[in-house]
């Protein structure tokens, strides 16, 4: 497949499309048409069920195709956790590789039409095991969800007499684009949604400390329980911590397991790190700030990223507790001197691994934290995953050997605006420990791993306290409640309660847990 005079060709990867990931993927091609009208012509959609690669070919009108759209295929991509990339970039023979690979996929669809994109990606998807009774949005532009005060709200301000919203990132969607904001604020309800208008964008470029990098929306009649939600939360951001969101670059939290590798004497970070898909790059002048940030105490709570864990020991291990455009922390034991070159291997919540050439910046009793040293190619991979983490949905885990139960739970807990895996039994579970998860509700009695054992491993390996867990029960035995507290369990639930009252006694559990981290 040759560049076609007039016709603009783009692909974007999603790694690991299965589960919640599939549905992602699946949301992000039904908002095509509505986020490139007249502009996109078609698609191919393509599988590899072996690796759980998913690849979305988009073919564009070259003359309706110009920079804003770009800017916004780009945004919209960062967010979902992808990159596009011009097929015309590629190398020939990188393109031969790729097109052959695309050709020995299955399931596949070829030259899908705008007109048809809602039916025949519905077909696609259900064959690459999306839920067949799955609610599909068609024709829906995608939704810029947030969490007001919780995971990805670093850096966010709220100007009351304009209202106006600033949301921080170096990828930004064009000037004047409308979107649907979504707002969950603390509490049991669920998301409120308002209209609202990009009003202006800040560059990464133009970015400096006190001036953010990231774009202004104003909101469109924000009903009462908007605004004064956004102002109650305003109040409650302590003055030192308002000094730390409006640097030049906010940083977000992860947990991502991390494998630290010192450069040889006289040879350069770079030298030792080996081409990866998206390795980040940074600013210099974070690490240092996030090391400070580290030393006082400040820790960053975050959820399970990517690399799967399979014991408490490894959950253990070292870790990057906190991600910038600058830097990272790097959580460990045996920090290294300030001034050693070192790479960085991690893997982000799309699945990417990223390498990452570094040197450390500062050194503190919890760790180290390191700047990055790499090219202009790589700050683009690094501004897309930090997009991509600063827009993580609060993420579920159930776990429960009865699938009746595992999908009536699900149900209830996407009522109140989590994304949300599933596991049979605690084995299986632990392995998804490595998703980006907020609140775990698990059975007592299952095969394999038993909640008991299950909630045991996770606390006892120190690096899961944020993570709110809720076990639920069908026979809550004397004593049981009290064992599995002092285990680690936040609430255990009688599943006589139903999954509507399970979800929202979940829900206030992991509120409560998130109240209890900011006092």
């Amino acid at each position: 497949m040759e560049p076609t005079p007039g016709i603009t060709i783009l692909i974007s990867i999603f790694e690991r499309a299965m589960g919640a990931r599939l549905e992602v993927a699946e949301r992000f091609v039904l908002s095509l048409p509505q986020l490139f009208p007249g502009a996109l012509l078609e698609c191919d959609l393509a599988l590899q069920r072996r690796t759980g690669t998913l690849v979305v070919l988009m073919r564009f009108a070259e003359s309706r195709f110009g920079a804003d759209a770009r800017r916004r295929l780009d945004f919209w991509c960062g967010r979902t956790g992808i990159r596009a990339t011009l097929l015309a970039a590629l190398t020939p023979s990188q393109r031969e590789v790729f097109l052959g690979n695309i050709d020995r996929c299955e399931p596949r669809e070829k030259a899908i039409a705008t007109e048809r994109l809602a039916a025949d990606s519905g077909r696609f998807f259900t064959e690459a095991g999306a839920p067949a009774g799955r609610r599909r949005a068609m024709g829906a532009r995608p939704v810029l969800a947030m969490d007001v005060g919780g995971p990805g709200w670093q850096g966010v301000r709220w100007s009351p007499s304009e209202r106006v919203l600033f949301v921080p990132g170096a990828l930004a969607p064009p000037e004047g684009d409308e979107l649907t904001l979504a707002l969950r604020f603390p509490g049991p309800g669920k998301p409120v949604a308002v209209q609202a208008r990009v009003l202006g964008v800040r560059a990464a470029e133009a970015a400096c400390a006190g001036a953010t990098a990231g774009f202004a929306l104003v909101l469109s009649h924000p009903p009462p329980a908007v605004t004064e939600g956004l102002e109650r939360q305003a109040a409650l951001l302590p003055e030192v911590a308002v000094r730390r969101e409006q640097r030049a670059h906010p940083r977000f939290a992860v947990k991502a397991p991390v494998l630290v590798t010192p450069c040889e004497p006289g040879a350069s970070a770079e030298d030792a790190s080996q081409p990866a898909a998206a390795a980040p790059v940074a600013r210099d002048d974070d690490a240092a700030q996030q090391d400070d940030d580290a030393a006082s105490g400040d820790d960053a709570a975050g959820a399970a990223v990517s690399i799967e864990w399979g014991s408490s020991e490894e959950l253990a291990q070292d870790y990057v507790d906190n991600l910038s455009q600058g830097g990272a922390f790097v959580r460990t034991a045996s920090p290294l001197p300030v001034d050693t070159r070192l790479t960085l291997t991690m893997r982000l919540p799309s699945g990417e691994e990223l390498t990452a050439p570094a040197t450390v910046a500062a050194v503190s009793d919890r760790g180290m934290g390191v700047k990055f040293e790499l090219d202009e190619e790589d700050q683009a991979r690094l501004a897309a995953a930090i997009a991509h983490i600063s827009a993580r949905p609060r993420r579920a885990l159930v776990v429960d050997d009865d699938e009746v139960v595992r999908q009536m739970l699900q149900d209830a807990l996407r009522q109140r605006g989590f994304e949300v895996l599933s596991a049979a039994d605690g084995a299986t579970g632990l392995s998804l420990l490595s998703e980006e998860l907020h609140l775990l509700v698990t059975d007592v009695r299952m095969p394999n791993m038993d909640g008991e054992v299950f909630v045991r491993t996770i606390r006892r390996a120190g690096g899961e306290s944020d993570l709110a867990i809720v076990v639920v029960t069908g026979a809550l035995e004397s004593g049981m409640e009290q064992r599995l507290e002092r285990e680690g369990a936040d609430a255990v639930l009688d599943k006589a309660l139903g999954p509507e009252l399970i979800a929202q006694a979940a829900d206030a559990a992991l509120e409560r847990k998130r109240v209890a981290r900011g006092r």
